[in-house]
């Protein structure tokens, strides 16, 4: 025969053993859940809260603010809008690909021209009865305004046929009698380089 020395003893009132915040307001006992989700929870309460100052219903009201003027999230506000707005969350997820995809096609533009006509194709990709068209636009035009702001647009010249002046300057180009383009120094042009022989 063991000894009763307490190990095995049942909850009592006075010591639960399930932990904080199982007990519903009128003191009976709540369905028991386990504890890494209590404290998961309230670890994303709290950073929620702690972190902005706000509660959950102001930060929320924020992350869709944002989500409809079509701004850049926070991986944490992706995440908050996982857990408590599916929707939303699918809809914000949608905006952070089209606006990954113009940021990628306007990096590989070589013309001020060509950038805003790959802008003016993201946006005419849109059909007008997407409930979202608001927000996918703003998203859009906040990532050219932003492309627009940068170094990378500043550097780029007008038109496409500016930036390739210069490389054919002193070129001309004839098609021979079998068909090939054959490329002539113009008579003029400055020598750039002359060999010894």
């Amino acid at each position: 025969m063991t000894p009763d020395i307490g190990w095995n003893r049942k909850e009592s009132a006075e010591y639960p053993q399930s932990g904080l915040g199982n007990n519903n307001a009128d003191g009976k006992r709540a369905e028991a859940r386990p504890v890494n989700e209590q404290v998961l929870e309230w670890y994303y309460h709290m950073r929620e809260e702690g972190r902005t100052g706000e509660t959950k219903e102001e930060y929320e009201a924020r992350i869709y603010a944002k989500v409809q003027a079509g701004k850049e999230l926070t991986v944490e506000e992706l995440r908050f809008l996982a857990r408590t707005n599916p929707v939303l969350y699918q809809k914000a997820v949608r905006m952070m690909n089209m606006r990954k995809r113009l940021e990628n096609q306007l990096k590989t533009c070589k013309s001020k021209e060509e950038a805003q006509e790959v802008f003016a194709r993201a946006v005419s990709g849109i059909s007008d009865k997407d409930p979202d068209k608001d927000m996918l636009v703003a998203a859009l035009r906040d990532v050219y305004d932003g492309f627009m702001k940068s170094d990378a647009y500043r550097k780029l010249p007008e038109k496409e046929e500016d930036g390739r002046e210069s490389v054919y300057r002193n070129v001309d180009f004839e098609v021979d009698e079998n068909g090939y383009q054959v490329v002539f120094a113009q008579e003029n042009a400055p020598k750039t380089f002359v060999a010894n022989g």
